[in-house]
């Protein structure tokens, strides 16, 4: 009957835990053949994945190393509707996009995500530095759908949530030493430990060290392998457990040093039909000049939590450092002749410089608990986060400098709120709403004229929800939110008046239905969620292709729908063998321009980027004993239709249809573990993003094959 339920509700929607582990008993016994429960914190309480109403993916931290998850681009093959990419300016920004949210220019400390990027319930706003290789984790949850209510920053598009590993009462340690692909090297350690002899204080340390020699591109121009790279990264913690208080402080330390990211040149057929890398492969770079990435972060958290007469109390208190500077010639090498020079002779004819300096600071207060016996409970808090930076930018294009300096401030302030009431035994709604304001201020000089703006963006956001238990373990669900993001300014603008004038705030009405579904005896796993998004005024960037102002950016605001389905099955076939698979279809279209003033208004009807119409992954995961240790090993392959990586539609950043092959093999004995993992077997090569005008036709690749070897020990 149960399995009945869930086929005829398989276009309601839901949202699901990623390729999951095995439980294990306490006594360590055979691991069985039901799927985990996995614990999440996403509605700011402790609740089992399947019961929250809301389309969630989780990863344990085994399966992080089952499935390679080593930095947020590799959660790209693994949920739905979620593509996380590099941005183009720096080889350590993070260019994510969620349900066709994101963000085109990372890059600047003028941006702003419409996916909010959290580490311990601390929001990073600075996306560059934010493609680091994860330290120890706990867990990482993500959130598909507006964050308009509990998140610290209101994220229209939705969010992911990295959770650190918390000192443990019992003395534990771990090394992991790795080789692999470009030569890769990378030593790993943690140690964990009670400080006190009842246990209440409690201290870790880990960090890690990795180095490569280059990311699989060879320049042409400079005849060296590019996209060496170091990375240093530590954190230390200290927690107390009283029987009253809970506290927590995180203090950690990370730098990239490489260098840097580089374009593939592209050239354009006669008949502007046909678009080909102008050094025959993806693989192949040609800029005569040397890029660069040296990215240092530093940051602490203070979480403390107390229960005073029912009620919880929470306080989270985070500030984050960030000085990035980064080098590249977006041109990727054109060759002279295509201007008239000398055959033979490659130019660097887009070069920027940029350096960033930047700090953050936020405090969050939380209270919760429950009335009438339960029936009804309820979250409710304050949020204050406060930002600010500087960044110089040199920039040549076709030899013409121009410098500009940007002094950034940004104050938000934000009360929220939830309830939650039982309407009987099964079923539960919800009702909830954040005000949010945003004061944002910015000054500089672009090639010694100067400016100035101050503007002020406020909102209010709601959310209601339904959930009901049809049986055990299937929860049908259905809500409205809504997801708010500040207007701003255009930090790629070209004139002072562009920058001065601030583009509008944009709002996501997002509508959902979804089913999750535990069955056969919690072995099979089916959730599924059907969405749609109206968005209005969104800020959309779009490169200038042509005319006097070639080259640079504006900013247009757009209304558009996105609908979509996205569906995710685990299906634990015995003790040792899982079937797992995730999938999406969409359809979007930008629907009027939304700027009340006279602009070209030029992506009407065009689809919205990083959408493609469907994908799919499926993959297995299967453990047998072996000898006196146990054998595991799986694989996963991953289809996404072709889609436009720019609004424009334009065919440089037009992506094909691309297919991934991916499988690891681990052999465990004790304490120890030999992992072999490798990633784009098939060795697809193609590009993420293009954009262009003129004779530069840049196109960022995606990473080749890699092979990777990790022997660890756990005590």
């Amino acid at each position: 009957m149960a399995l009945a339920l869930a086929a005829l509700s398989a276009s309601l929607a839901s949202a699901q835990q990623a390729p999951a582990e095995p439980v294990a008993s306490p006594e360590g016994e055979r691991k069985t053949s039901k799927l985990e429960a996995v614990t999440v914190t996403v509605q700011r309480i402790r609740q089992n994945l399947q019961d929250v109403p809301a389309s969630v993916t989780a990863f344990t931290s085994g399966a992080m190393e089952n499935h390679q998850i080593q930095s947020a681009t590799d959660l790209s093959r693994l949920v739905p509707n979620v593509k996380f990419d590099t941005v183009t300016g720096g080889s350590t920004g993070l260019r994510p996009f969620i349900r066709g949210g994101g963000i085109t220019d990372g890059g600047q400390i003028t941006s702003e995500s419409e996916v909010g990027i959290y580490v311990d319930d601390v929001y990073r706003a600075r996306l560059s530095g934010a493609l680091m290789e994860f330290i120890e984790l706990d867990r990482i949850e993500v959130l598909r759908g507006p964050q308009g209510v509990l998140y610290g920053r209101n994220s229209s598009a939705g969010a992911l949530s990295i959770v650190t590993r918390a000192p443990s009462p019992t003395f534990t340690a771990s090394t992991e030493l790795g080789i692999g692909s470009n030569g890769l090297k990378r030593i790993k350690g943690y140690v964990s430990s009670a400080l006190s002899d009842d246990k209440r204080w409690r201290g870790s340390l880990q960090g890690m060290f990795s180095s490569r020699d280059g990311n699989g591109q060879f320049n042409v121009t400079q005849n060296k392998r590019v996209g060496g790279e170091d990375f240093t990264g530590a954190q230390a913690d200290l927690a107390y457990e009283g029987p009253v208080l809970k506290a927590r402080f995180s203090a950690f330390t990370t730098h990239t040093d490489g260098d840097g990211q580089w374009a593939v040149p592209n050239t354009v057929s006669a008949d502007g039909l046909t678009i080909t890398p102008s050094t025959g492969s993806y693989r192949k770079v040609a800029s005569p000049t040397d890029s660069l990435t040296d990215v240092k972060q530093t940051g602490q958290t203070l979480r403390l939590s107390t229960d005073l007469g029912g009620v919880r109390l929470v306080s989270i208190t985070g500030h984050v450092r960030m000085d990035d500077h980064w080098r590249q010639d977006f041109s990727g090498g054109v060759s002279a002749a295509l201007i008239g020079g000398a055959a033979g002779t490659t130019l660097a004819l887009f070069e920027r410089d940029s350096v960033t300096r930047h700090r953050q600071f936020s405090q969050e207060l939380q209270a919760s608990g429950e009335l009438l016996d339960g029936r009804l409970s309820y979250i409710g808090g304050l949020y204050y986060f406060d930002e600010s930076g500087s960044q110089d930018i040199a920039t040549f294009i076709f030899f013409t400098p121009s410098t500009v300096r940007f002094n950034a401030d940004t104050r938000s302030r934000a009360v929220f709120g939830q309830l939650s009431g039982k309407l009987g035994e099964n079923t539960t709604v919800q009702l909830g709403g954040r005000y949010s304001r945003d004061d944002k201020r910015l000054d500089g000089a672009m090639s010694g004229s100067p400016f100035d703006a101050t503007h002020r963006f406020s909102k209010f956001t709601p959310r209601i929800g339904i959930d009901h238990k049809l049986v055990p373990g299937m929860l049908l669900y259905a809500s409205y939110s809504q997801g708010f993001k500040a207007g701003g300014y255009n930090g790629l603008a070209s004139t002072v008046a562009q920058i001065r004038e601030p583009f509008l705030p944009q709002t996501t009405d997002a509508y959902e239905l979804g089913v999750k579904a535990d069955l056969l005896d919690r072995t099979l796993r089916l959730n599924v969620s059907l969405f749609h998004n109206k968005i209005q005024n969104r800020q959309q960037t779009l490169t200038v292709a042509s005319g006097p102002s070639a080259g640079s950016f504006v900013v247009e605001n757009y209304n558009a729908t996105l609908n979509g389905l996205e569906a995710e099955a685990t299906w634990r076939v015995g003790a040792g063998l899982t079937l797992w698979a995730n999938g999406a279809l969409n359809r979007s279209k930008y629907t009027a321009c939304a700027t009340a003033v006279a602009l070209p208004c030029s992506v009407i009807d065009n689809t919205l980027p990083v959408v493609p119409r469907h994908a799919v992954t499926v993959g297995f995961d299967h453990e047998m004993a072996l000898g006196r240790g146990q054998l595991t090993y799986g694989a996963d392959y991953s289809e996404r239709a072709s889609f436009f990586s720019t609004a424009d539609n334009a065919l440089i950043g037009a992506v094909p249809r691309q297919k991934f092959l991916n499988a690891y093999v681990t052999y465990s004995l004790d304490a120890w573990s030999l992992q072999l993992a490798g990633k784009n077997l098939l060795q697809q090569e193609g590009w993420q993003t293009g954009f262009g005008f003129s004779v530069v036709q840049p196109r960022y690749a995606i990473p080749g094959r890699t092979l990777q070897l990790n022997l660890r020990y756990q005590y």
